[in-house]
């Protein structure tokens, strides 16, 4: 009995084990794709193969629904967010299987600021056609009187009869001064004329298409300066026409009003500041402005302080140019405002102060316009143009009424990740009326990181952001409520934004056109998304995507949060086009009226150019196609036709058309392989309903590849590396920074970056978190050991480095840079001043190669100490990266680093041509330390001797 026991168990355990046998064999595999993974985040590019199994037909594989092939390579090299999905069909079972993987490919070069969206840089702006000027009116405010010496500042705007601006685009030019055109930004704009250097009548002639204004400028023949400085305790009034040179700290006290009258120029001393307790009336008109200006605009003065309740300011008819002296200024004592950017403001409020601004001109400053908290700013027909940043306003409240806040900095800016909004809000109620905000570095308006607080913007128009026209976002009660009606969003990274926190964006009646996304929820963080956006009967119209809700913190489109109806799109979507109507006005004429409302002109032929700033550029710029922009979108169809040559013969033509709503489209071809030198020349001619007025002709060359440089660089500490760290608490040893030391149990180990974020900003780049600096110590300290063969080796020693707020670093031990460093250099002590780190790699490199002495063979270290400007700083961050400039051993004739093969070959075709190769020269040319002019056996014995000696 136990024996046939035994026999049957036997037999059911091969039974199990066949069973299972058959089941691994008949059991299909899963979907296999290589290269890519669920949620990845790849940087610059990625590659990756949908794999094919036998049995199965792959009847759908898409890439963001665009169909590929398996079995392929598939290679990505531009930012973006995808969705791969594969599905199969069992050709036994026909048992069906599907796959979908997330994944995103962010720029190096933006770093964590576009995750998941595409590489977004505005178009340049295409000048206005003449039909566009019709019936308008240019006006020009420049001072009635001024002294010889000083530039003169120069405003435009175009007007329409109702004297509402024109959104206009082109250079003003007047006759004499052909050299400083006024650039036009939708109807603004601003200048400076060289200073007069002789009395009499100046003639300022401005003039564009059909607009001229006649203007004339009293240049005085000599000036008598008032000097002004110290306590003004009683009302005073300067007068009309005063010339008021500020030579030293000016203080309005608490009771006391200081009037101005119109005509006067107010000349402020480098640095100083102007502090308003009580009040300030400045009484200048268009056509007799005041001004606010220096000696010299690269030379600034300070700003004018508002910082208690009793503070009151009245400006009309003023220019204010060249103030924000201090590129790391602080408020008043016991005074905290919360600031995205650290430059000193042209005008600071506090606590309750009421500044009004009615026809001003606050052009070209070193700094930000404002900074405010619990205060009140008000702004009317004002031009604020190429700050750092408008600022940024904390509860209390901002309001701008037909106002135009340009250029931060420049229109033409090259990006940098640092802030460059155009206005910061947090807490109180916002308002923006018939208001243009546009060409910012970052988001044109941003309300995010902060107590919540309501937006109102009506009839406004923004345009060319890098990130977000509109970023609404909230961190802290009570949740955002913003409210946008009759606005157009154009040319931006995205337009309708509702990000992380508690959003409430309502956008109803609105245009959002020739963003990378016209209307989102969620952002590029992995924060929290519990907010709501509302868009109504608006037109989502030829945006890469026109509405999206994808959020990182889930990696899922929030259709949820999402109330998208009665709305006009141009991309089918299956997530939104249920509720809206796909755009077609070329079959359905009528849409082509809804654009109406929006138009910046009444004009029905418009500009249009190729979108690009040089004449001459890389091939390799063009991959995406090159882009043909029109001044504005209208409600014609717009064609213009193109021809492509490649070394000045014909190689492609066709036609462009814009449908009604459309201002961008691209020449796209494929082009085939180019050899070195070869011309790809692009020309537009023929436009129908429009005048050309941008650039008809462009090029593109294949270029040189540079000469090999005979060195080799090598990076020696880079990012993520693995430091020794040791928080400030206390002073370290006297030789911690030095070789030999041996770190005690207070030293950390840790990747770069080292720092701390406490609201946002730094938080997607810090791999090392401190969290308990804040309010607790003032420094961080920290090591790492190098190796160098041979110092004598070295020609070069670079550091790149980012960092919040100071640092000191050191080689060996030796002090070898510093930037903002505390005095005293103790563990206790501030930094010197304050610094935003960018947390994107674009840093300036610091020089070190007068220490290469410093370096030893073997073990060598570097080592910083890195301190915050306040103890309550809300983050500090430390990024070193370190690289040399190697000659490479004799023989080393590519260079690589290493002598092989390779370096016999090059030395064999240099030596059988007899001469020395262009390619490799003195490379090869190695038997003494000048070489003897040619290649031979002497050469070859160098070579081979160092080669041996590797081994």
């Amino acid at each position: 009995m136990y024996y046939n026991m035994q026999v049957a168990m036997r037999v059911f355990l091969c039974f199990c084990f066949l069973s299972m046998l058959l089941l691994a064999v008949s059991a299909s595999a899963a979907i296999d794709v290589d290269g890519v993974g669920e949620k990845g985040i790849y940087v610059d590019s990625v590659e990756f193969t949908v794999n094919s199994e036998a049995g199965y037909t792959y009847d759908v594989v898409t890439l963001n629904d665009d169909p590929i092939a398996v079995d392929t390579l598939i290679k990505l090299n531009y930012a973006q967010y995808f969705q791969l999905y594969v599905h199969r069909i069992n050709d036994t079972t026909s048992a069906e299987e599907s796959l979908t993987i997330q994944f995103i490919i962010r720029d190096s070069e933006r770093l964590f600021s576009e995750v998941g969206l595409p590489t977004f840089t505005p178009y340049p702006p295409i000048d206005s056609a003449a039909a566009e000027f019709v019936g308008a009116t240019l006006n020009i405010v420049t001072p009635a009187n001024y002294p010889m010496g000083l530039e003169i500042s120069v405003a435009a705007r175009v007007n329409d009869p109702n004297e509402m601006r024109v959104g206009v685009v082109g250079d003003v030019t007047a006759a004499g001064f052909e050299g400083y055109p006024l650039k036009l930004l939708r109807g603004v704009g601003s200048v400076f004329l060289p200073a007069a250097t002789a009395p009499g009548t100046l003639n300022y002639n401005a003039a564009i298409h059909s607009l001229s204004t006649p203007k004339t400028i009293n240049i005085e023949p000599s000036t008598t300066w008032q000097t002004e400085s110290g306590n003004i305790n009683s009302n005073t009034n300067w007068g009309t026409n005063a010339r008021i040179h500020i030579d030293g700290q000016l203080t309005i006290g608490s009771s006391a009003t200081l009037t101005i009258g119109q005509g006067s120029v107010v000349k402020v001393d480098p640095d100083l500041e102007i502090i308003v307790n009580g009040s300030i009336v400045v009484n200048g008109t268009n056509a007799n402005p005041v001004t606010f200006t220096t000696d010299d605009r690269n030379i600034p003065w300070g700003g004018i302080l508002f910082p208690a309740s009793t503070s009151v300011g009245n400006f009309s008819g003023t220019i204010m140019t060249a103030s924000g002296a201090d590129s790391s200024w602080s408020p008043p004592s016991g005074q905290s405002v919360g600031r995205h950017r650290s430059e000193q403001p042209l005008l600071y409020l506090y606590d309750g102060a009421d500044v009004t601004l009615t026809d001003c001109y606050l052009i070209d400053h070193h700094g930000t316009t404002g900074a405010s908290k619990n205060s009140t700013l008000t702004m009317t027909r004002c031009l604020v143009q190429q700050f750092v940043t408008v600022g940024q306003f904390n509860n209390g409240s901002i309001s701008f009424n037909d106002c135009a806040l340009i250029e931060f900095p420049a229109w033409d800016a090259p990006f940098v990740d640092l802030d460059n909004d155009g206005v910061y809000m947090t807490g109180g109620a916002h308002f923006f009326t018939d208001t243009l905000i546009g060409w910012a570095l970052d988001d044109n308006l941003d309300a995010g990181t902060g107590a919540g607080g309501d937006v109102t913007l009506s009839r406004c128009w923004l345009e060319s952001s890098y990130h977000e026209a509109m970023a609404w976002s909230t961190n802290n009660p009570p949740p955002r409520g913003i409210d946008v009606t009759d606005t157009v969003t154009m040319n931006c990274g995205q337009g309708i934004e509702a990000g992380f926190g508690e959003p409430k964006v309502t956008a109803d009646h609105c245009f959002s056109t020739a963003n990378a996304v016209g209307a989102r929820f969620g952002d590029n963080y992995t924060s929290s998304y519990n907010g709501l956006l509302t868009v109504s009967d608006s037109l989502l119209l030829y945006n890469l995507r026109d509405v999206w809700g994808f959020c990182r913190d889930d990696w899922t489109i929030r259709t949820d949060k999402m109330d998208i109806q009665n709305n006009y799109l141009s991309i089918p979507d299956p997530d939104f086009q249920t509720n809206n109507i796909i755009w077609d006005p070329i079959t359905t004429p009528s849409q082509a009226d809804l654009l109406i409302p929006f138009l910046p002109t009444p004009a029905t032929t418009v500009g249009i150019g190729l979108a690009i700033i040089s004449d001459t550029n890389d091939i390799n710029e063009v991959i995406n196609g090159v882009p043909v922009r029109l001044s504005t979108f209208t409600t014609n169809v717009v064609s213009i036709d193109y021809i492509v040559n490649k070394n000045g013969s014909l190689y492609d033509s066709g036609t462009l058309q814009f449908a009604p709503g459309e201002s961008v489209k691209m020449i796209q071809f494929a082009i085939e392989p180019l050899a070195v030198f070869d011309e790809v020349e692009f020309t537009i001619s023929n436009p129908v309903n429009a005048d050309i007025t941008g650039q008809t002709v462009v090029k593109y060359f294949v270029p040189v590849p540079p000469p090999v440089p005979y060195e080799i660089e090598k990076d020696i500490i880079v990012v993520g590396d693995d430091w020794l760290y040791r928080k400030g608490t206390s002073e370290p040893p006297s030789d911690w920074n030095e070789l030999g030391f041996t770190p005690d149990g207070s030293w950390f180990t840790g990747a770069t970056p080292i720092g701390y974020e406490r609201n946002s900003g730094y938080e997607l780049c810090i791999a090392t978190e401190v969290n308990d600096m804040y309010n607790s110590y003032w420094s961080v300290y920290a090591r790492k050991t190098f190796t160098i063969d041979d110092p004598s080796d070295v020609t070069e020693m670079e550091l790149v480095i980012d960092f919040d707020d100071g640092y000191i670093a050191y080689i060996n031990g030796v002090e070898v840079d510093s930037q903002n460093p505390p005095n005293p250099v103790v563990y206790n002590e501030e930094a010197s001043a304050t610094h935003e780190a960018a947390c994107n790699g674009s840093t300036e490199p610091r020089d070190l190669s007068a220490y290469i002495s410093l370096l030893v063979s073997g073990e060598n270290v570097f080592a910083f100490q890195v301190h915050n400007r306040r103890f309550d700083s809300s983050d500090l961050i430390l990024i070193p990266t370190v690289s040399i400039v190697t000659a490479p051993t004799p023989g080393d004739v590519e260079p690589d680093g290493d002598i092989d093969l390779s370096d016999f070959a090059g030395m064999a075709l240099s030596w059988q041509a007899d001469s020395v190769d262009v390619n490799y020269n003195e490379h090869c040319d190695i038997d003494s330390a000048v070489g003897d002019g040619t290649i031979d056996i002497l050469d070859l014995q160098v070579l081979a001797g160092n080669w041996l000696a590797g081994f």
